[in-house]
């Protein structure tokens, strides 16, 4: 049998498809583009009434399947790795718990999760069409579906012709799936939020902290859009690119000259990244690109992988800093917003870099201006993101603190600075009484 007879033998309907789900199934779908379509979703979620006992396992879910609706609840268990705007109410109302899990672990976690819950595992994700040799590609997204599929998970591929193949460590053959579904959608493309003046600002001083051939990891968000932008034109030269994902405007960076990636230590003169979200003019240019390689974030976000490369920036968003530099970027208090993903990982791969810096960026306020995002405590029940010893520099639209070398009194009085005015008489009182001078 060719590859070929092979995949036609294993093309089948979304019902068909779903009916390979079995009570007490762990099934597992990726994050943001890698994820199923509606239909093969759905048609598993209708079969609730015959199954019990599914634990669904996802993470920046940007489809809105009706398996989340409370109905469902009975027969599927969820567990989210990160949430986002669509799915952070979840968490709010029971039918979803998180899984404290770090992009680089994620891999490690799901075998150790095998360990004690030894049930079957299924993946269900989209892929490219397969090559002349019968291979397809995970595309855009392999933050962790290589870790599952190769635990050993049933695989179920939605054949998408939109789906690009990627260089790499994408690649699949036919054989190791189970079922094939074709659909024909075209990959989602979230609106990019626009930037405020208060991010225009955060993403000027940011730009102050880079030099010529650094190494960019930048998150998502207003201010990571508005960093690039600045960067196409702040004369800047050779810098390069290992992230988690593909920061947005990459392609207009790289046709600049301002990304060439020639000096990286790891990958020389390639692009490392897990994951993209963004618009299909940067989708065109990840795909079928030698200069850009995707893999799990597992080999991504290795830390060791991490501390070998020079001059490693690490740009992410946070939810508050308190006056000793501990940062919560995952939750206000108790209310999840999303997770720890990669900000640990790059936060500590750039401490740990020859010339490495760690960014940590935020408005100074919030809720329109009524309360502080430097605090002198976390709120209660906040999830730490980044211990104090990690912290580096906190930027907002007032300035950057360099916390590193600081004593916590000195953190303190920097961090003031950065705060917004209105709130700096009262944090210097707290800072006093907190750490007694």
């Amino acid at each position: 049998m060719t590859w070929r007879d092979e995949y036609r033998a294993k093309l089948c309907s979304h019902e068909e498809a779903a009916k390979l789900i079995k009570s007490h199934d762990i099934m597992f779908t990726p994050l943001g583009l890698g994820e199923p379509s509606t239909a093969t979703m759905d048609a598993i979620a209708d079969r609730k009434d015959e199954l019990k006992d599914i634990l669904y396992i996802n993470a920046l879910v940007f489809h809105p399947y009706k398996i989340f609706a409370p109905e469902y609840k009975e027969t599927f268990n969820m567990m989210c790795g990160f949430y986002n705007q669509l799915t952070m109410w979840q968490h709010e109302e029971g039918i979803t718990t998180y899984i404290p899990v770090q992009s680089s672990s994620v891999g490690h976690v799901a075998k150790k999760r095998q360990e004690i819950d030894p049930r079957r595992r299924v993946m269900i994700t989209q892929v490219s069409p397969p090559d002349n040799h019968g291979y397809v590609s995970l595309g855009l997204d392999m933050f962790f579906t290589s870790d599952i599929i190769d635990q050993g998970a049933v695989v179920i591929g939605e054949i998408n012709p939109n789906v690009p193949h990627t260089y790499g460590n994408s690649h699949y053959h036919v054989s190791r799936f189970t079922k094939f579904v074709e659909i024909d959608e075209p990959l989602f493309s979230p609106p990019m939020p626009e930037p405020s003046e208060v991010h225009k600002k955060i993403a000027a001083n940011v730009v102050s902290l880079l030099k010529d051939r650094d190494c960019l990891q930048v998150g998502i968000g207003a201010v990571p859009g508005q960093i690039s932008k600045l960067l196409a034109d702040c004369g800047l030269k050779d810098l390069g690119i290992h992230t988690e994902m593909a920061p947005q405007g990459t392609h207009l960076l790289v046709e600049k000259g301002v990304v060439t990636c020639k000096y990286k230590v790891t990958h020389p003169n390639k692009m490392v990244m897990a994951f993209a979200v963004g618009d299909q003019e940067l989708y065109d240019f990840l795909g079928n690109n030698p200069m850009v390689e995707f893999y799990s974030a597992s080999y991504s976000n290795s830390i060791p992988l991490l501390v070998r490369e020079k001059n490693l920036v690490a740009i992410n968003g946070s939810v508050e800093v308190d006056l000793v530099g501990t940062i919560a970027s995952e939750s206000f208090g108790d209310s999840m917003r999303s997770g720890v993903g990669g900000q640990l990982d790059f936060v500590i791969g750039s401490y740990w870099s020859e010339g490495g810096r760690g960014i940590n960026i935020l408005p100074s306020t919030a809720h329109n201006g009524q309360i502080s995002r430097i605090v002198p405590y976390l709120a209660e029940g906040a999830r730490v993101t980044v211990p104090r010893h990690y912290a580096q520099y906190v930027v907002t639209e007032y300035g950057i603190a360099n916390l590193a070398p600081l004593s916590e009194k000195e953190r303190a009085l920097a961090l003031i600075e950065v705060a917004h005015p209105k709130f700096r008489e009262d944090l210097l009182k707290a800072a006093k009484k907190r750490l007694r001078f």
